[in-house]
């Protein structure tokens, strides 16, 4: 057919104004009214499920483009859309604040500031955590240190503010507060944690005043949500340790479960008219409520280990649940908590429900969308949307996706884009290709009998890991499996990789290059979730996490300090010690070396903290005896137990730990033992939040410790501030002999964490002062089979012969 010249400027007119485009997805009434906003954490109904239909149109070209980015500060506020606002909270790195945006265009509105910045402990970021919630012309939220406030929505004038520690004796969680409140008619619920019927309360939405409170519990990342169940609607919530259903108006409890899951992070998931999930640190949990008359019954129909061990929230759609058990996607059979299917794609991240697809923010900053299946995962569209670290779900509100990372904040529409899958995955290729081991590889990849050319192949091995070149290590595994991964010091901490698979074999492979002199930890992963050490490697070891396979490199020289002694040993007294400061019992563990019974002379005294780990798994006992008389005087050896480190080393009860060591353990030990009762003479030591807690003593109480040693000491920002502003603030710097060592290879977390740079930077700081720093960097990793490697070197460091 010919076209006219005119016709033709028409068509070009039209294509150029996008009219022919396809059609773009509509929004009914229903879809778009009052209810397509997301105003507040998780949703209007709590569930992260938006009701929108119609909104993916792939087949026609529609996929997810990007509307506006702006910079943002740091948080793990989520983002609450209502009325075209999309408010969320950030921190400047001196303030918390509230800010609110034009939905549409990304135009700030105003921002509201709440308070000094939250300093983020023990691994968080700085700044706020809880999410904002809108409800009409007010928006309401909490501050990480318990400041509740309401702000009038479209002004940020403070309406009023209360203060959930100062003013309602909460129990701040050792992350701050995180919980995000919600609104049900006249009252606003937030769980407050405590243990005096105060874990979660309701406030008078229009004054802020405390209406009742309710449950004794503690608290961590947990949100209330209301619902219907049972046919009775209420407000429920999940602490540590109970979930509750509750009369919103009065609190008054309809019933309670011990759960006792570890639950410290989840919102309630609705699975059915009478059904909830609860996900915990180990293992989820299905309880169902049923009614009869006035009163409500609570029982557990399933607990199950396939969904566990995130923080990301998990969505529920037409009988099957969809989140993240560890760092893998999985769908699970919400009715027997069976897994259904788990997938690496498309990378550990946080999940909503969008139209019946999965809509995933990675932590790396890619959006994805997947329908949600029981099939499996398959992906429709993706985009790169953040360079930095993102901790946050995404939301959905008015046709678009709202998501942040921990340095900005975008909105997503649908729209017509050139590629649905701008996110392509590389596929993995083999390290050092040219290498004899990929030699061997390929020979057996050709070969017409496989299996036969493997066992050859392994035959002709003297060791695993297999070292070629003293730079290359070629860790090899030989079993049926679904899925092979690696994890080890190597990598990011936790991060699983997936080995290389010769096809229709049993033979898994992975290459890495280290230095020469290198020592790590490493273990295998089958099937995702089932870690082994590796079969075919006779060395490993225990510690924090378990227990690993060790990989030595040539160079490597293995400690003998660690080797059974021959001879006389020392002997090792248990005692119970008795502290005011921190009450309770303390196990202690005194090494007394051998011919301290007859000498007669007194000892200096070396305090080591994770005193019952350095004892099992450092075997300093073992290098005591081996050191002293040989390079070390005798000395004695004090192991503190540390039944509650995870408080009292770097957090909470750290002051009160350096002063129970300082002014009661030290006492004991000099009025018991022949001890030198003189600074010269004492050291104490550990290793990661151990070490802080050496650092932190020896600071704290200048005269007590002459000799001070930490290694891949815990020295994030955070906790080593106040160790700079005691020294700082001295008004004679310390006289410390100071050791510290890490390794290049200890935990780390490529854009969040970094114990190798932590360290590195604290010595530096403490060299510009004028301490000389024994120890440094190792090429090795994390934990004990690391640390007792180098023992001698610290006790050395403190106590050489002829010192």
């Amino acid at each position: 057919m010919k076209i006219s010249r005119a016709w033709r400027a028409v068509l070009h007119l039209a294509l150029t104004l996008g009219l022919l485009a396809p059609a773009a997805p509509t929004f009914s009434k229903s879809d778009k009214g009052e209810k397509s906003d997301w105003p507040n954490w998780r949703g209007r109904n709590y569930d992260g499920v938006a009701p929108a239909k119609n909104v993916f149109n792939f087949t026609k070209g529609y996929g997810l483009k990007t509307a506006w980015k702006t910079t943002l500060g740091a948080a793990y506020s989520s983002v609450s859309i209502a009325d075209g606002r999309a408010v969320t909270m950030f921190s400047d790195n001196t303030y918390d604040y509230l800010i609110a945006f034009n939905a549409q265009t990304g135009a700030e509105l105003w921002r509201y500031k709440i308070d000094s910045m939250y300093v983020g402990q023990g691994g968080s970021h700085n700044g706020p955590s809880s999410t904002p919630l809108v409800d009409g012309n007010v928006v309401y939220s909490l501050g990480r240190k318990g400041q509740l406030f309401a702000l009038d929505v479209k002004s940020g004038k403070k309406l009023w503010e209360t203060h959930l520690v100062k003013e309602h004796h909460a129990l701040q969680p050792f992350h701050g507060f995180t919980t995000s409140p919600i609104v049900q008619d006249e009252v606003l619920v937030l769980e407050t944690g405590g243990t005096k019927a105060n874990a979660i309360s309701g406030f008078n939405k229009n004054s802020g005043k405390l209406l009742w409170t309710a449950g004794t519990d503690t608290v961590n990342y947990q949100s209330p949500i209301f619902a219907s169940i049972a046919g009775q609607p209420q407000l429920l919530f999940a602490g540590d340790k109970y979930v509750y259903g509750l009369d919103h108006k009065t609190g008054k409890k309809f019933w309670e479960f011990r759960h006792n899951s570890q639950n410290q992070g989840f919102t309630p998931v609705i699975t059915g008219s009478n059904r909830i999930m609860l996900m915990g640190n180990n293992q989820s949990i299905s309880v169902e409520v049923s009614k009869a008359g006035d009163s409500f019954q609570a029982r557990e129909l399933w607990r199950s280990r396939e969904i566990k061990q995130t923080l990301t929230p998990t969505v529920y759609h037409e009988g099957y649940l969809y989140g993240y058990s560890g760092f893998f996607l999985t769908c699970v059979n919400a009715a027997t908590g069976e897994r259904v299917w788990r997938s690496r794609p498309p990378g550990d991240g946080f999940v909503i429900l969008v139209d019946g697809h999965l809509v995933v923010l990675t932590k790396s900053g890619e959006l994805h969308i997947a329908a949600a299946s029981p099939a499996g995962y398959a992906e429709k569209a993706n985009l790169k949307l953040f360079e930095g670290l993102s901790w946050t779900p995404p939301s959905f509100a008015e046709g678009r996706i709202y998501a942040r990372s921990l340095q900005e904040i975008a909105s997503v529409e649908i729209a017509p884009v050139t590629q649905l899958l701008a996110v392509t995955r590389a596929v993995p290729t083999l390290h050092a290709p040219n290498s004899a081991f990929a030699q061997s590889i390929r020979k057996i990849e050709s070969a017409s009998d496989k299996n036969s050319a493997i066992d050859a192949f392994m035959k002709a091995q003297t060791a695993f890991p297999i070292i070629e070149d003293g730079k290359l290590a070629h860790f090899v595994y030989r079993g049926q499996a679904e899925d092979m991964a690696i994890m080890g010091d190597m990598f990011d901490l936790g991060q699983q990789v997936p080995m290389f698979r010769v096809a229709d074999t049993d033979l898994y492979y992975y290459t890495i290059e280290v230095e020469p002199d290198a020592r790590l930890n490493y273990r295998f992963f089958k099937n995702f979730e089932q870690p082994l050490v590796d079969p075919l490697n006779p060395v490993n070891a225990g510690g924090f996490s378990g227990r690993f396979s060790e990989l030595a490199m040539p160079k490597y020289k293995r400690p003998t300090h660690l080797d059974e002694p021959v001879g006389a040993r020392g002997t090792i007294d248990s005692l119970q010690f008795e502290s005011k400061i921190i009450a309770g019992a303390r196990a202690l563990q005194i090494y007394l070396p051998n011919g301290y019974a007859s000498s007669g002379k007194r000892y200096p005294v070396v305090y080591v903290n994770y005193g019952q780990q350095a004892l099992r798994f450092g075997k300093m006992a073992n290098t005591l005896d081996n050191l002293i008389g040989k390079t070390i005087e005798p000395v004695i050896a004090v192991f503190i137990h540390a039944p509650n480190s995870t408080v009292e080393y770097a957090r909470q009860l750290r002051d009160q730990y350096a002063q129970m060591v300082a002014q009661e353990i030290v006492p004991f030990i000099d009025a018991k033992y022949r001890t030198l009762a003189k600074p010269e003479a004492r050291a104490v030591m550990g290793g990661d939040e151990g070490g802080y807690a050496a650092f932190y003593a020896a600071f704290k109480y200048p005269g007590t410790f002459a000799h001070v040693g930490g290694q891949s000491s815990h020295m994030m920002a955070p906790e080593a501030e106040p160790l700079k502003n005691m020294i700082t603030a001295a008004a004679q710097k310390p006289a410390l002999n100071i050791y510290m060592d890490w390794g290049t290879y200890d935990y780390r977390s490529a854009g969040n964490y970094d114990w190798a740079e932590y360290n590195r930077a604290f010595a530096k700081w403490l060299e510009e002062r004028g301490y000389k720093i024994n120890g440094g960097q190792v090429h090795d990793g994390f934990d004990w089979a690391s640390w007792r490697s180098r023992t001698d070197r610290v006790l050395e460091a403190f106590f050489a012969l002829g010192r």
